[in-house]
C-alpha cells in the first residue's frame, strides 16, 4: 500500500514538472516568434504590444485556477494608481518615450505605455502564481488596503505637485527607481529573505522577454531613450541605457513580486 502511494505521488510530481517546463518554453518561444514577426511587419507600438505580449499573458492567466481574481485586482490597481504617476514623473524628465497613436494624458503619458505597464504586472504575477507559487486558493490579504493608501498618497503627491510646478516631480531613472523600487523592495525583502529565492526564476525569464522585445522595439522605432543616464551605449545606432537593464530587467520583477506577496498574497 505504501509503495503504491509513493509510486502515485512520484508519477504526479514528475509528470507535472515537465508540463510546466514545456509551457514556460512555449511562452518564450512565442515571444521570439512574435518579435521576429513584428521586426518584419514593423507595426506601430500598440499593434506590436497586441501581437507579442497579449497572447502569452492571457494564456498564462487562463492556466491559473485559483489566483485569477487576485492577480487581476492587483494588476489593475497598480496600473491605475502606480503606473500613471510614475509614467508622468519619468516623461517630465524625458527618461523614455514611445511611439503613440492614441491621445496622451496631459499631453505626456502614452496610453500605449499604460497598457504595457498593465501587461507587465499582469503577466509577471500570472507567471509567478502558476510556475512558482502553486496557484493556491487564497483570498486577497487584508493588507491590500494599506497598499491602496500608499498608492493614493503617491498620486496626491505627484499630481498635486505637477499642478503646482511640474518640474518638481520630474524624476530621472535612478531617482525614480530608488524611491519606488529599491527602497520599498529592500524593506520587504529584509523582512523575508527567503522570498528572494522565489523571485529568481521569474526575474531571469522576464529579463529575457524584456531584452528580446525591447531590442525589437528599439530597432523598429517603438521605444527610445532621450534623457540622461548613469551609463549608456549605442545599440543598433540608438542610445541604450544600462540604467534600464539594471532597473527594469533585474529590479522591477522582484519589487513587483515582493509587493504582491506582502500586500495581496499570503506572505509565504
Amino acid at each position: 500500500m505504501k509503495m503504491d502511494l509513493l509510486s502515485k505521488l512520484s508519477r504526479g510530481i514528475f509528470c507535472k514538472a515537465p508540463d510546466k517546463k514545456k509551457r514556460a518554453a512555449m511562452l518564450l518561444a512565442y515571444i521570439v516568434a512574435g518579435s521576429f514577426f513584428v521586426l518584419f511587419l514593423k507595426p506601430v507600438y500598440l499593434v506590436s504590444i497586441l501581437i507579442v505580449l497579449v497572447p502569452p499573458a492571457l494564456a498564462n492567466f487562463f492556466w491559473l485556477k485559483n489566483s485569477r481574481k487576485k492577480v487581476l485586482v492587483f494588476s489593475i490597481a497598480t496600473t491605475l494608481l502606480f503606473a500613471l504617476p510614475v509614467e508622468l514623473s519619468c516623461r517630465l524628465a524625458d527618461v523614455w518615450d514611445v511611439q503613440s497613436v492614441l491621445p496622451r494624458i496631459f499631453g505626456l503619458i502614452p496610453l500605449e505605455n499604460i497598457l504595457f505597464a498593465f501587461l507587465n504586472f499582469f503577466w509577471i504575477l500570472s507567471f509567478y502564481e502558476y510556475f512558482i507559487d502553486d496557484d493556491r486558493l487564497r483570498g486577497i490579504s487584508k493588507r491590500f488596503k494599506y497598499l491602496i493608501g500608499l498608492y493614493l498618497l503617491l498620486n496626491f503627491a505627484v499630481f498635486g505637485l505637477y499642478l503646482y510646478n511640474s518640474q518638481i516631480v520630474a524624476l530621472n531613472y535612478f531617482t525614480m527607481a530608488l524611491l519606488v523600487l529599491i527602497v520599498p523592495a529592500s524593506i520587504i525583502y529584509a523582512k523575508k529573505i527567503s522570498l528572494i529565492k522565489k523571485a529568481i526564476w521569474p526575474t531571469i525569464f522576464f529579463a529575457l522577454v524584456f531584452f528580446i522585445y525591447e531590442t525589437v522595439s528599439l530597432v523598429i522605432g517603438s521605444w527610445w531613450w532621450p534623457g540622461e543616464y548613469l551609463l549608456s551605449f549605442q545599440f543598433f545606432g540608438q542610445t541604450f541605457p544600462i540604467d534600464d537593464v539594471i532597473i527594469w530587467y533585474f529590479l522591477s520583477t522582484p519589487a513587483l513580486i515582493g509587493g504582491y506577496e506582502y500586500f495581496c498574497d499570503d506572505w509565504k
